[in-house]
């Protein structure tokens, strides 16, 4: 046995897992670069915004004090000083300073605190008072580092009264922000634990899911190696799912069903030509030898070699009608492409009658065509048609008894065509209605005589390929009624004559 790649080995539920675990560690991978990434940067900036939002609205209560004529005076220093702290309480800022220019410090909140804080944002906000750039009152935010932990800062220009009237002073806000990396830990840990939940759930879902797949896969393989060699009562397992592998399991048991149902007409073909193909060749062989020794005799009689000569014709003419049969058989199963024209069905009915007319009137058998008021044009093969219509009356002719009557009726109207052979012979059971016409298949009721059982079915394979059936109508009465129903057409400018 030959080694196995490593791809084989591997096998479809092994790449069916890994697949799907591939799939869900990139999912999960991707979502956490997109996530986790900014979502530390936007908290912070989230915290600078806010906090820039509270300082702002707290400008007013500071632009409210009055500070004397000396912004350094005791009063000046307490009335700073309380405000700044009642700012620190309530926007929870250890570190709120009021700075005149050039970076003199009014207050202090917590100056053990502000150790390290080289109040470089304070120093752009009066550089930007200074420039007189555009948006000079705007706040300057920014982050920074007091004693290793990370802070979010805030210098907001305010104007205050004095004695000498307004004076511009930067308000430094200090707010610790060294909650967001634990925030931004809390939310990784929940979601490494969530990606391996999800992982070990695609595990656990993925692995089953794939061994059923596969196990439905080699039932339906095994079935198929089986039928390849030749099992042809191979058991297809049955899937009821609704899904892709059960609608191809379904498909295969339909092929399989077809295959045997072809092998056993084949099988019956083979038996019935070999029994319908021995018995007139025997016959014939037996007929021809009397025959032989009849004429070798010196004084052969000849009423009887003439009957033995009659009887050889007759099997001769049934292997010929049987050839003739499995050659149509052999076209349509080519897919042998027909014509399609107009055809006068009344001119063409005409001359098929004619044809059989020496074998009805031997018997005593009446034939008529009805309908025949008007021209009846139908479109199709005109040699299919004729074909179809001989194979009709064969049939009527030999189960209509001996003095009864045959019909052949056309109608034509808004809807198809029809051409209908009536004959009074013993009909049709019920249970035989749709076998007769398969091909190999012959009624009970025909008493030992007919052909091969393939007249019927060439006939209606011929009428589906024209674009019209062939039915057995319902009748009450003894007969059967076999309709034609074709397409129907307009008369041609000249009339055709009909190819038969």
């Amino acid at each position: 046995m030959p080694p196995r790649s490593r791809r084989l080995v591997l096998g479809l539920r092994g790449r069916i897992v890994g697949a799907l675990l591939v799939t869900t560690v990139a999912t999960l991978g991707i979502a956490a670069v997109a996530l986790l990434g900014p979502l530390e940067q936007q908290l912070r900036n989230s915290a600078l915004a806010t906090l820039q939002r509270e300082v702002t609205q707290a400008t007013p209560g500071f632009q409210r004090l009055n500070l004397g004529a000396s912004q350094t005076s005791p009063v000046a220093q307490r009335r700073l000083q309380s405000q700044a702290n009642a700012l620190a309480v309530r926007i929870g800022a250890p570190n709120v300073s009021v700075f005149a220019y050039p970076l003199v410090q009014l207050t202090f909140y917590d100056a053990e605190s502000e150790r390290g804080d080289t109040f470089d944002d304070v120093n752009s906000a009066f550089r930007n008072l200074a420039e007189g750039k555009k948006g000079k009152a705007a706040a300057v935010p920014s982050f920074g580092t007091l004693e290793g932990t990370d802070v979010a800062r805030v210098a907001m220009p305010i104007t205050l009264p004095t004695g000498r009237g307004g004076q511009t002073y930067v308000l430094a806000v200090r707010k610790t922000i060294e909650e967001i990396p634990g925030a931004v830990k809390v939310v990784r840990t929940a979601f490494i634990t969530a990606a391996l939940a999800g992982v070990a759930l695609t595990l656990i879902l993925g692995i089953p899911l794939a061994a059923t797949l596969v196990r439905r896969l080699r039932r339906l393989r095994d079935a198929a190696l089986g039928l390849a060699r030749g099992g042809r009562s191979v058991e297809v397992p049955v899937d009821r799912a609704r899904d892709e592998v059960g609608d191809l399991t379904r498909t295969f048991a339909t092929m399989q069903r077809r295959l045997q149902h072809q092998e056993d007409a084949r099988r019956a073909f083979v038996a019935t030509a070999s029994h319908e193909l021995r018995t007139p060749l025997t016959s014939l062989d037996g007929m021809l030898e009397l025959l032989d020794d009849d004429l070798r005799s010196g004084s052969p009689d000849i009423e009887d070699a003439i009957g033995l000569l009659e009887r050889a014709r007759a099997q001769s003419r049934r292997l010929g009608r049987l050839a003739a049969d499995l050659l149509d058989l052999s076209r349509l199963d080519a897919d042998v492409e027909l014509r399609s024209e107009p055809i006068e069905l009344g001119e063409l009915s005409r001359a098929v009658l004619a044809e059989f007319e020496l074998g009805t009137t031997d018997r005593g058998i009446t034939s008529r065509l009805e309908g025949t008021e008007g021209s009846c044009w139908a479109l199709g093969d005109p040699g299919s048609i004729a074909q179809i219509l001989r194979i009709l009356l064969d049939n009527a002719v030999r189960a209509t008894p001996p003095g009864s009557e045959l019909r052949v009726e056309l109608h034509d109207g808004t809807g198809p065509v029809t051409l209908s052979v009536c004959d009074e012979g013993p009909g049709v059971p019920e249970g035989e209605r749709e076998l007769i016409f398969q091909r190999f298949q012959r009624g009970r009721a025909t008493g030992g005589r007919g052909g091969f059982g393939l007249g019927l079915a060439i006939g209606r394979e011929l009428a589906e390929r024209m674009g019209g059936e062939l039915v057995l109508e319902d009748r009450p009465g003894p007969g059967a009624i076999f309709t034609l129903r074709l397409p129907a057409a307009r008369a041609p400018d000249e009339d055709r004559v009909p190819a038969v």
